[in-house]
């Protein structure tokens, strides 16, 4: 790891927490109020000096910081009443309480327009990437087009546009779309709910920069052997500029032109066994019918009536085994049947087609694997040499029962070369609906012998960066406005985000701790000084966000207190102030514990 980097992230959160508690510190100063202790950290003292009565400490919890004044506990009576905060009136009680967060506003709003004057690179707001099936795929969006507003909103980064679709929750939302070409149009997507992220979102993936491709090159491995380099720019594959930045298929050899001191030059690499990667395999792949997407316009699923969700049984009354619907389009029947599983109910349905309409429903309707693992052997497998067939559920292996790929995965690694017992439930041959509870058709025991299998492999890594795109203000102003725009949409999003997450649009795995803020902040210093001021300045906002919820401890707890307090003439009473704060500690520390969690997952 990049030591100058770790320094910097650790600089940048401890200079968020001196800020904030710089600001209690001067409100408690300036309403002659005796501070006690200004510490960095929480926790034992590790280092410090005092002035002017008040210890500056270094403690060694670093999850924060705190400012301790005389007379913060209402029955503290300890120093005299005029340097107590207590004996203050609810107007310097509000400014001492709401320092913190108002340096950690001002801090953005100087820092926002530095950082737009000098110009911010973000990630491009354009599409790598569209996942068959998708919402966006749904909506006719394609690969590089450019995303240039949401719901009328302008997005300048692929961060800032995921986070507007996220917030939008399961509403419809316009986009404008850019196509590479600079035609512009109007598109209406629905954002689905993704479990694995806990959020609402497209299904897009980031567009990368085919220009910066570097190689990373194994040790003995057949790129070093035919002569690449790590550090070495990759320019094409077989002579294809666009193949840089796309999956790369170890089947063959291929011709790598690289760069390298300013020569272009042509290597090819004969991939070899990958003697690190070698898996217990068995050679099925899950069985591609469940409906997991339909493009609008699909004249012939309207009339068919096929749903989203819909497990594809049968078609034209012979089971449906292929995966994919290239098949369909070149039957002859004017009158299409479908045999589909819906809500656990079989459902018949027909409509009458035409030979184009058949033709397009492959482009129209995308199809992936249902949660029911039903499988696909491949030729020449351990699978199919024991018999396993095309469109066989899989229901136990070695006594256990298996419900999801992963199961099944793990399994076989976990046998290795070893024979397993698979359970298996076959589909009676007419193409009768097994149920979800309890499936139809023949049960059949099967003994597989895993294969040991090694993924042909170059021997390089590519690094391949995001497309990006700068931000730079055309002038001070401009910067002004921009900053300004940042720290108010943040603002609206964290409300946002907090009112999702109550509701459950958005899922509370997305919560992240002191982990999770060094880790970003390590990420931030070594994208240079503009994106590392600019990350602050996003996490000073989120700062003084938190400190002003109403959570007693928080600042916005004290904050609260004495609304109360000026609404109803009198403080509220110390044991009520003692039982809050008691209460509310315990939620903090309880959420500092989940998202420490969440961060360590993260990790793992």
């Amino acid at each position: 790891m990049d030591l100058g980097s770790i320094l910097l992230a650790v600089f940048g959160i401890g200079l968020l927490i001196f800020i904030h508690e710089g600001g209690h510190f001067l409100a408690a100063r300036s309403a002659g109020v005796h501070v006690e202790v200004f510490s960095l950290g929480f926790g034992p003292r590790l280092a410090g000096f005092r002035w002017r009565g008040t210890d500056f400490r270094l403690s060694a919890v670093p999850f924060g910081g705190y400012v301790m004044v005389a007379g913060q506990d209402p029955a503290d009576r300890r120093f005299p009443a005029e340097q107590c905060l207590w004996s203050k009136s609810v107007g310097q009680r509000a400014l001492f309480w709401s320092a913190g967060v108002i340096m950690n506003a001002l801090f953005a709003l100087v820092t926002f327009p530095l950082v737009f004057s000098a110009g911010v690179r973000f990630e491009a707001p354009v599409l790598g990437d569209v996942l068959r099936g998708s919402p966006a795929w749904e909506a006719g969006l394609q690969d590089g087009e450019r995303i240039v507003e949401v719901a009328g909103k302008q997005v300048y980064s692929l961060q800032n546009l995921m986070i507007e679709v996220a917030l939008s929750g399961k509403r419809p939302v316009e986009l404008l779309v850019e196509s590479p070409g600079g035609e512009r149009r109007v598109v209406t997507a629905r954002p689905r709910f993704d479990a694995a992220q806990g959020l609402y979102g497209l299904g897009i993936g980031p567009a990368y920069d085919r220009e910066g491709v570097e190689l990373t090159v194994a040790d003995g491995g057949p790129a070093a052997a035919a002569g690449l380099r790590t550090g070495d720019r990759l320019l094409a594959i077989n002579g294809d500029p666009d193949a840089v930045v796309a999956p790369l298929e170890a089947d063959d050899a291929c011709v790598f032109r690289i760069e390298r001191e300013g020569r272009e030059i042509d290597v090819a690499v004969t991939p070899g066994p990958d003697p690190q990667d070698g898996r217990a395999l068995i050679g099925v792949r899950p069985l591609p019918n469940r409906v997991a997407g339909i493009r609008s316009g699909a004249a012939l699923v309207q009339r068919l009536g096929l749903r989203r969700g819909d497990v594809v049984l049968a078609i034209e009354a012979k089971p449906f085994l292929a995966g994919d619907l290239e098949a369909f389009s070149s039957a002859t029947e004017a009158t299409t049947r479908w045999r589909v599983l819906r809500d656990a109910r079989v459902v018949e349905l027909r409509a009458e087609t035409t030979p184009a309409e058949r033709k397009e429903l492959a482009d129209m309707v995308a199809l992936d694997s249902a949660p029911r693992l039903q499988v696909l052997p491949m030729p020449d497998s351990a699978a199919t040499a024991s018999g396993l067939r095309p469109g066989d559920w899989v229901e136990t292996i070695d006594g256990r029962a298996v419900e999801e790929w992963e199961q099944l995965r793990q399994a076989v690694q976990r046998a290795g070369i070893r024979p397993i017992k698979v359970e298996v439930r076959r589909p009676v041959p007419d193409g009768a609906a097994p149920r979800v509870a309890a499936p139809d058709g023949a049960r059949v025991s099967l003994t597989i012998t895993p294969r040991m299998a090694s993924q042909p492999d170059f021997g390089l890594q590519r690094t391949i960066p995001p497309l990006t795109s700068e931000i730079r203000a055309a002038s001070f102003g401009d910067a002004l406005r921009l900053g300004t725009i940042c720290s108010l949409d943040l603002v609206k999003q964290l409300y946002v985000t907090l009112k999702r997450l109550i509701t459950g649009e958005v899922g509370a795995k997305n919560l992240g701790g002191i982990i999770r803020i060094s880790q970003v902040s390590y990420q931030a210093a070594q994208r240079g000084p503009s994106w590392f001021w600019y990350f602050l300045a996003l996490l000073s906002v989120n700062l003084a966000f938190v400190n002003l919820l109403p959570v007693p401890v928080l600042d916005g707890g004290h904050l609260l207190f004495l609304l109360i307090e000026k609404v109803k003439g009198s403080p509220v009473s110390t044991r009520v102030f003692g039982y809050s704060q008691v209460i509310g500690l315990v939620f903090v520390l309880l959420l500092v514990l989940f998202v420490t969690y969440n961060d360590i997952l993260r990790l793992l």
